[in-house]
């Protein structure tokens, strides 16, 4: 691993407000072009627990809210969770620079937007397994 690609990750995370990951593990973990797609290219990123990297995935985030409705007994319908996503993904990443950002952060707009749209029960289930993964 180059120094000047540790350097561009470094610069990439400060820039996004990540602090306290293993840079050296990240490079293990990701080939070269990927990195260089993550930190010069325009796609969302999500840290993960563990401190590993991935692409942010809303069909990850609908299938996770249609889970909390299942096991709050309630039904979500498409058009309201494509809302819920939205309002997620504008909350993150939309009105400043910002392309990655921890799970926690995710989990916790994820639990407001449920709240605001009106979907308390699956918000409490939703945190619930939340608090289960921790």
């Amino acid at each position: 691993m180059t120094e000047k690609i540790l350097n561009l990750l470094t610069d990439f995370l400060k820039n996004n407000k990540i602090e306290g990951l293993d840079l050296v593990e990240i490079a293990k973990s990701l080939p070269v072009d990927e990195i260089m797609e993550m930190v010069t290219g325009r796609d969302e990123y999500v840290v993960k627990r563990s401190g590993n990297i991935e692409k942010y995935n809303e069909d990850k985030i609908s299938r996770s809210i249609k889970n909390a409705a299942d096991r709050a007994g309630m039904q979500i319908n498409t058009s309201d969770v494509s809302i819920i996503l939205k309002d997620v993904a504008d909350r993150l990443f939309h009105g400043d620079d910002k392309r990655i950002t921890r799970t926690t952060e995710v989990r916790d707009i994820i639990l407001e937007a449920l709240e605001n749209d009106g979907f308390s029960k699956i918000s409490q289930a939703y945190a619930d397994y939340a608090k289960n993964q921790n």
